[in-house]
């Protein structure tokens, strides 16, 4: 098993390094987001729409 699967999943909020909560003990897929409840689908989203917009900004691009 490669190494990223033995340590499990790392939260896919942007900027954040914490480990993705652990799978529940009955069954099921371990879930994508840290124990914060702050980083979820829709924060995430947000998120990254933030951060293109002041990339965006930066770089004198327009957006659509």
């Amino acid at each position: 098993m490669e190494a990223s699967k033995r340590q499990g999943k790392t939260c896919i909020y942007p900027g954040c390094n914490r480990p993705a909560v652990p799978a529940h003990p009955l069954g099921g897929p371990q879930p994508s987001f840290c124990e914060l409840e702050e980083h979820n689908a829709l924060t995430a989203h947000q998120e990254r729409q933030r951060i293109e917009g002041e990339r965006r900004r930066r770089s004198g691009e327009r957006g659509i």
